[in-house]
């Protein structure tokens, strides 16, 4: 009966999925060789699930191998452990029966060959120069990705941007399913049927977080508005092609998940080719070029996976589209950093306007009301000359609004003018003077607008106007002190601590938005401007 369920095989023979199938080995013509060592390993293709059917004294025994195999034996990462047999094992003194399942596409022929227990060793215990050459590459691509991975997913820590966290997946499912079968340690993860599932099923995971990467990438529901809705299908299919093929795989429908498998990589290469012409079409920066030239070379690296079963072609692929991604997001980074620095810069300036338009109308106001002075006590002259002063410093504030800096030059006529006036306010009670260094270049400086009239109003009111006796002296010094403008402005008034002792004492605002407006002007936290009053 078991002679007429097995033909001879046609050449190159290659397991359909799913499928079980039994083989006959005829070792009629080794019988020789067999008698010479106790302990012999069948050895042949990674099947899926594989059993040995030997004589066992009477009756028939069987050992299980293959990659789910139920015993714990060492095997290599290329080699399989293989199923221990004695020479009177043989059944009718020449046959062995295997029956083998593959729950995969195996695109190499069946074989079967033997060896010594003790050679065995050879091909699990150790690795040969042709193995080492194959983890190599693996070896560096999984270094190249746990780098990445890391670093993506700082970034998304940090950032709080969906494309980093969607890239981080990426690279790490796209490192498992390429070099999970290749590494020493992580290989056992993959050991079983849940675990070589898992495996398998990243290879839809890479493509949905791929998608999903560049949707966020790209910003597609703003950019490219039929691409975000053609991508959200795709995530939806994506979703249910893990589903459908985790139910087909462990109910056993191992054709019907190699199907799923291949419709997915079809849809994906007909999307992949549809997006990428559509972004050179209608791309509107560089972002999508980055998208593109990372697509097809993963798009050839997968191609030729597919058509020629090397990973090798993937893995030159993947690393060239990662280090394409990696740039485009180095570049989307520079771009929104840029983005950032124009829209503060722009805050900045608004809110020094803001701080500028606050300091004018105290300024003036104070102007107005020591014209009001001198008119109500008849001081008619001088009211008008404190006008015409008056008039020409609005006016040169006023012409100078719209700058957030002025030259010191400038900035010194107005204070000589703000000056004169106060001096015409209250009746030349008090003196100035304004000493320059030979060492500033007043021209070539630059100073916010207005920044020193708010010290100098403070020194007269509060403390030259409440000196009842003796000279009113207010002193202003300009020079440089390595690379620093120090401006020093000193007055013999009453103090600080007298002006504390009265109840009437208000808080100088303009001086507080002064502070405000250098604090903003702070370039680093080495280079920061600062103000130091000093009692004397």
């Amino acid at each position: 009966m078991l002679e007429s369920s097995f033909s001879k095989p046609h050449k190159n023979v290659l397991l359909d999925v799913g499928k079980t199938y039994w083989f006959k080995i005829d070792l009629n013509n080794e019988l020789d060789t067999l008698q010479t060592e106790d302990l012999w390993r069948l050895r042949s293709n990674h099947f899926n699930r594989a059993q040995l059917y030997f004589k066992d004294g009477d009756s028939i025994a069987t050992h299980s191998f293959g990659r789910f195999k139920d015993e714990n034996e060492k095997r290599s990462l290329k080699h399989g452990s293989g199923a221990v047999f004695r020479y009177e094992n043989i059944i009718s003194g020449r046959y062995l029966y295997v029956k083998a399942k593959n729950h995969f596409e195996y695109p190499y022929p069946v074989h079967f060959g033997y060896l010594s227990n003790d050679a065995n060793r050879f091909y699990t215990d150790y690795y040969s120069e042709q193995d080492l050459e194959q983890i190599t590459p693996s070896l560096l691509f999984l270094g190249g990705c746990a780098i990445l991975f890391l670093t993506f997913a700082v970034i998304f820590l940090n950032v709080r941007r969906l494309e980093f966290l969607f890239y981080s997946f990426y690279v790490l499912f796209l490192c498992g399913f390429l070099t999970g079968l290749d590494i020493p340690r992580v290989f056992t993860l993959f050991d079983s049927e849940l675990g070589f599932w898992a495996l398998t099923i990243s290879q839809v995971l890479i493509n949905l977080f791929y998608v999903l990467f560049a949707k966020f990438y790209l910003n597609t529901e703003k950019q490219y508005p039929l691409l975000d809705i053609i991508i959200k299908i795709i995530v939806l299919v994506l979703i249910l092609i893990v589903l459908a093929h985790g139910i087909a795989y462990f109910s056993e429908h191992y054709q019907l998940q190699s199907n799923i498998l291949n419709f997915q990589r079809l849809l994906m290469t007909l999307f992949g080719l549809f997006a990428m012409v559509y972004l050179l079409l209608l791309r509107k920066d560089i972002l999508a070029c980055f998208i593109v030239a990372g697509s097809f070379c993963y798009m050839l690296g997968a191609l030729a996976f597919w058509l020629m079963y090397s990973k090798h072609y993937m893995i030159l692929g993947s690393m060239l589209e990662i280090m394409i991604f990696s740039l485009g997001l180095a570049y989307k980074i520079k771009l929104e950093y840029e983005g950032k620095v124009i829209l503060q810069r722009e805050v900045s300036l608004k809110d020094i306007s803001a701080k500028r338009a606050q300091i004018n109308p105290h300024f003036f106001f104070n102007s107005l009301g020591s014209i009001q002075h001198l008119i109500l006590h008849d001081k008619k002259n001088a009211a008008l000359n404190y006008l015409n002063k008056f008039s020409k410093l609005a006016r040169s504030v006023l012409e100078s609004s719209y700058e957030t800096t002025v030259t010191l030059t400038e900035e010194i006529e107005l204070l000589r003018s703000y000056l004169e006036l106060e001096s015409l306010r209250f009746d030349k009670a008090f003196s100035y003077t304004i000493t320059v260094a030979d060492s500033v270049d007043t021209d070539a400086v630059e100073i916010p607008l207005m920044l020193i009239q708010p010290f100098a109003e403070n020194a007269i009111i509060h403390g030259l106007m409440g000196k009842k006796t003796g000279e009113k002296k207010l002193e202003f010094r300009f020079f440089m002190e390595t690379e620093y403008l120090v401006i020093e402005i000193e007055d013999n008034g009453v103090g600080r601590y007298y002006e504390k002792t009265k109840k009437s004492r208000k808080k100088s605002r303009g001086m507080e938005i002064t502070k405000k407006r250098l604090k903003m002007r702070d370039t680093s936290d080495l280079n920061k401007n600062s103000i130091e009053i000093i009692d004397k």
